[in-house]
């Protein structure tokens, strides 16, 4: 009997980075990938070229119910099923308490918290027609529980992403208990490229063990969620223990 590869979709992967570097190391590790991107097209087009056969890229605003249905609907008429999601589709952008206002606050509540559970609630009813279930992991942020001036709406969004992931998990067991949903709270795994040098050994040296800018650390734990078919419902951060310094 020929196995079958799986099928992850990755959201928020058009740009070379934290998601292309997932992409490259699932690949590697027998799955079949979906990129996906709503405004970096071309990105998306040539990271999916660049990673072969196994990857291609689709195009969708996750803030959109009807264009998340096609997504799915477009992964499943191609490779029939589809087994893992990974949300990584995010906003984060920086405005000043003083100058923030509503129109900037649903923007990122809408791609950040909206988008990630819209995306989960639609992959996951397509695992629910899965005997083999699937795994999802959503992605929020370390600094959620130690937030910094100038990010209220990128803290508002990602906050409420932990106990999401907890509803899920409950609520998709209930529908077929082979569906398992965690998250995963990143540090500083992959720095900008524009980032300057002091920035970044200031970061380093709060960082409890010094360990930062490191993708790989990211995609074996999403691995693990992906591959773990007892843990559901919970959450890590993958901080280095930052998130302990003072």
């Amino acid at each position: 009997m020929v196995a079958v590869q799986k099928v992850v979709l990755i959201t928020g992967s058009s740009r070379r980075r934290v998601g292309f570097h997932l992409a490259k190391y699932l690949i590697d590790h027998g799955f079949n990938v979906v990129l996906h991107g709503c405004e970096s097209v071309a990105s998306g087009e040539q990271l999916a070229a660049e990673l072969g056969e196994k990857a291609c890229f689709y195009i969708a605003d996750v803030t959109s119910e009807e264009e998340v249905e096609r997504l799915v609907e477009q992964i499943v008429s191609r490779f029939g099923r589809i087994d893992a999601l990974v949300t990584l589709a995010s906003l984060w952008k920086a405005t000043p308490l003083q100058e923030l206002k509503a129109d900037e606050l649903s923007k990122q509540f809408a791609v950040n918290a909206l988008g990630s559970i819209l995306c989960a609630q639609r992959v996951g009813m397509q695992m629910v027609k899965q005997a083999s279930g699937g795994s999802i992991v959503t992605v929020g942020d370390w600094a959620v529980d130690r937030p910094y001036p100038g990010y209220l709406a990128y803290f508002l969004s990602k906050g409420g992403i932990e106990t999401a992931t907890k509803a899920l998990a409950v609520e998709f067991a209930t529908l077929n208990p082979r569906i398992r949903v965690n998250c995963i709270h990143p540090g500083n795994i992959l720095f900008p490229d524009d980032l300057p040098e002091n920035i970044r050994q200031s970061i380093e040296s709060v960082t409890p063990t010094h360990h930062v800018n490191d993708p790989l650390a990211f995609c074996q734990a999403v691995h693990f969620f992906l591959e773990n078919s007892m843990a559901t419902g919970t959450s890590i951060k993958l901080d280095s223990g930052r998130s302990l310094s003072q």
